[in-house]
Order: structure tokens, then C-alpha cells, then sequence
């Protein structure tokens, strides 16, 4: 099976950081000036901790990849759920972040739904009209918004944490919800019926559905 992984080397940081770095200083010239070219140079500039953070994710002081963002194995699950799935089914993960060591939830989260193919009851909510207009410009960024649904997503990752009969039809019949799409999470077999396991994911189907 194919892989997808980013790996981005200690210099692409810099090539991030600098055209910012100028845009700062011409910025910083031009407003001096009274020119409307320094309001545009200042808003180019707000989505510079954005870029810095989606590098520094991959890159340690020596270099080296820290992560791979999408696990080896998940195109091929993803892959087998779309084959032996209906184009109507709903899926449940507890795949959301794509960074478990940030702060807050970088909730630029889409492959399980892309590899897929199949709606997802929650994944990412970065770009989700809901949650952009509950972002803050200047003050707080649309990456540390919460998802909206807050009942939803404890439904949702109640099944993951702790699997539970009750917590499972609640997913099922109140939510639509037919597959589980998460990593190697034994304690769902009681529950549900695994359908495909490798290294790194395993997805299980739900009973009744």
C-alpha cells in the first residue's frame, strides 16, 4: 500500500520565516508613508504563526522528522472501508488532531474521510463555516476553536475512551453512525465487530447496522 508522509528538512524554516521577516520591514517603511500597502503587508503577515507551526511540526533542532502526519497503513484502511462500504454510510473516529503534543487541537484532520471516501461524523472543523466565525482575528486563531457540537463529540469519543453497549447504539441509532475508523483499540471487539485490522488501524463495524 501506498504511504503518505511529509518530511520537510531544517532550512524550510527559514524559507517559511524570511518572506514574512520582509514583509515586516517594508511593513514598518511603508506605514511611515501612510500607505495602504502597509495595512495589506500587516494582514499578509497575520498567518505567519500559522506557517511557522505547521513546519516546526516536522522539524527537531537537529533536522530530523518528528512525526508522520498520516500513520503507515491508513490509505490502505481507508481504501478497504470505501470498498466494502456504502456510499451512505456514516463513520466515527477519534482521529481529530493532527498534532497529540500541540497545546490545542490543530484540527486540520481530513484523511479519513479522504481515503475514504465516506462521511465522517467528526473529523476535522477547522475549515467549517461554524467554526471560522467563531474565530477571533488578532486575538484568537480559528486552529484553537473547539468543535461546535460539544454533545456530539463526547458521544463520539466516548465510544474510543471507553466502550460501552449503551454508549455504542447511542452512536448507532441516534447518530447514524455504522463504522469505526481509530487505531489498535481492543477494547471495541466487545462491542463491535473488527473488520480490518493492520500495524497501525483497525475499523470495526458496528452490530445491527
Amino acid at each position: 500500500a501506498q504511504r503518505a508522509e511529509v518530511e520537510v528538512g531544517g532550512g524550510a524554516l527559514v524559507r517559511v520565516v524570511a518572506p514574512y521577516l520582509v514583509l515586516g520591514v517594508g511593513a514598518l517603511l511603508l506605514w511611515r508613508r501612510g500607505s495602504v500597502l502597509a495595512v495589506v503587508a500587516l494582514l499578509a503577515g497575520y498567518a505567519l504563526p500559522g506557517s511557522v507551526r505547521d513546519v516546526a511540526g516536522h522539524v527537531d533542532l537537529r533536522g530530523e522528522r518528528r512525526e508522520r502526519l498520516i500513520p503507515k497503513g491508513a490509505m490502505e484502511a481507508g481504501r478497504w472501508l470505501r470498498a466494502h462500504s456504502a456510499p451512505g454510510d456514516v463513520v466515527a473516529t477519534d482521529l481529530h488532531c493532527r498534532y497529540d503534543w500541540w497545546q490545542v487541537c490543530d484540527s486540520r484532520h481530513f484523511w479519513v474521510s479522504g481515503f475514504s471516501e465516506r462521511r465522517v461524523l467528526v473529523e476535522g472543523w477547522a475549515y467549517a463555516e461554524s467554526t471560522l466565525s467563531r474565530a477571533r482575528p488578532f486575538v484568537r486563531s480559528y486552529l484553537a476553536e473547539p468543535f461546535g457540537d460539544r454533545a456530539r463529540l463526547a458521544a463520539n469519543d466516548a465510544v474510543f475512551v471507553a466502550p460501552t453497549a449503551e454508549n455504542v447504539r447511542t452512536l448507532a441509532q441516534k447518530y447514524g453512525v455504522k463504522w469505526l475508523f481509530t487505531g489498535i483499540n481492543p477494547m471495541l471487539g466487545k462491542y463491535a465487530r473488527l473488520r480490518f485490522k493492520n500495524a497501525t488501524t483497525s475499523v470495526y463495524r458496528l452490530p445491527g447496522r
